[in-house]
């Protein structure tokens, strides 16, 4: 993965840091987003 975007941009890094962070960070925030939406989707249970 590493060698495609180093070979697409010339670098592996964003901002000192490298590629994998950033992707990990993104995934990271898309799935505490997604819970989220879930979470306040729910409607509460009436006993």
């Amino acid at each position: 993965m590493t060698n495609i975007i180093t070979k697409l941009l010339g670098n592996a890094q964003i901002f000192g840091l490298n590629i994998g962070f950033w992707v990990s960070m993104i995934v990271v925030a898309v799935i505490v987003i997604l819970m989220n939406a879930v979470f306040w989707g729910m409607k509460p249970k009436r006993k």
